[in-house]
């Protein structure tokens, strides 16, 4: 089971529930009726999520779904939980059919996903904004506090665990080959992969994306894969590359000004701080570009360079995935979450708020 933990020093609130928060839809009356007859979401959902993509979404709380008990959980408000799955149609589903197809989606995805008002707390303050099992069915936590027009709140808290999750079923049905995990054999940590590193970063020097990425090669993979996608990139992103020395005073391979410059525009998508997402995969690589031990005859840099390019050629070669166009279809709508372009001009803001039947 995959745990998605962020520390937090906070208490957990518990929010009260709307009349559409029962504890269950299926739980008759006395006159034989259900507490929750089939609404407005529910048919929503059924129409353009379960029957063409086989993926049920839970929002009510059902405790028999759960796959682990041993948090504390609130329930999902229904405003919440329709926000959510207009998100998720938009920076999930229509992404993988524009790249793959509806056919694709329906055989190679999680089977389902149950909506969760707060976030799930550890004893040690840490808390998961994502719990899974074996990539099929998988918790969201904290959705009561969903930022729907900040794409670094979307991207920390679901999207990245999406993509992750998602990843899980391709390798579960043709498993990628087994070079990648040679890589970085002697550094994976099983259930350590936390401990083991404690607060310093460096999993990055044994080229590991994420202290979790080292929990072993599935987890590996996936990680960087969802990392990868939610990153900014300036190779991609940034169009400032140069070979003029006298614009590139850090050797990075990109003009100082424009990179400082294309760095200011990050916050026209949502407040960047302390988020994940708003990283750049070269500062990431950057960071990585040393041993994490003598003896060793890559960089942490050169690992995870090495790891995506067996990532590019599995999905291109196994599933006709180009990862880079996959990435660049979700990232043409950040627009329309933020109601900004990337330069900061003004665009229709999609309304989540709104189910809509297209």
């Amino acid at each position: 089971m995959k745990k998605i933990l962020y520390p937090l020093c906070a208490a957990l609130f518990f929010l009260g529930c709307s009349n559409d928060d029962k504890l269950s839809d299926d739980t008759p009356e006395s006159n034989g009726t259900a507490l929750n007859p089939q609404n407005e979401l529910d048919r929503y959902l059924d129409k353009y999520i379960a029957t063409p993509y086989s993926i049920e979404i839970v929002y009510r709380y059902d405790d028999n779904k759960l796959i682990n008990r041993e948090y504390s959980y609130t329930p999902t408000q229904y405003d919440k939980a329709v926000q959510f799955v207009n998100i998720f149609k938009y920076l999930f589903v229509e992404p993988y059919v524009k790249i793959t197809s509806t056919t694709f989606l329906k055989e190679h995805s999680f089977n389902m996903l149950i909506l969760l008002g707060q976030p799930a707390f550890n004893s040690d303050g840490s808390k998961n904004v994502g719990l899974a099992n074996v990539g099929r069915k998988v918790h969201l936590t904290e959705i009561n506090n969903i930022q729907p027009n900040n794409i670094y709140w979307l991207n920390d808290n679901l999207l990245s665990t999406l993509y992750h999750e998602n990843s899980h079923t391709l390798h579960q049905s043709i498993q990628f080959t087994t070079d990648y995990e040679k890589i970085s054999l002697n550094d994976y940590q099983g259930g350590n992969s936390f401990s083991h590193w404690g607060s310093t970063r460096n999993y990055l020097k044994a080229g590991f994306i994420t202290a979790y990425s080292s929990y072993d090669h599935d987890e590996d993979f996936v990680e960087l894969l969802a990392r990868y996608i939610v990153y900014y990139n300036a190779t991609l992103d940034c169009n400032c590359a140069t070979t003029d020395s006298s614009l590139d005073t850090d050797g990075d391979g990109f003009d100082d000004n424009l990179y400082t410059a294309w760095k200011a525009k990050f916050v026209n998508y949502g407040d960047i701080t302390g988020y994940e997402s708003a990283s750049v995969w070269e500062e990431v690589l950057k960071e990585a570009d040393v041993k994490i031990r003598d003896t060793e005859t890559y960089t942490g840099k050169q690992k995870l360079e090495q790891k995506i390019a067996i990532m590019k050629k599995y999905l291109s070669e196994t599933w006709n995935i180009n990862l880079d166009e996959f990435r660049a279809e979700i990232r043409s709508r950040y627009p329309y979450v933020a109601g900004k372009t990337f330069d900061g001009v003004a665009v229709p803001a999609k309304d989540f708020s709104i189910l809509n039947n297209d």
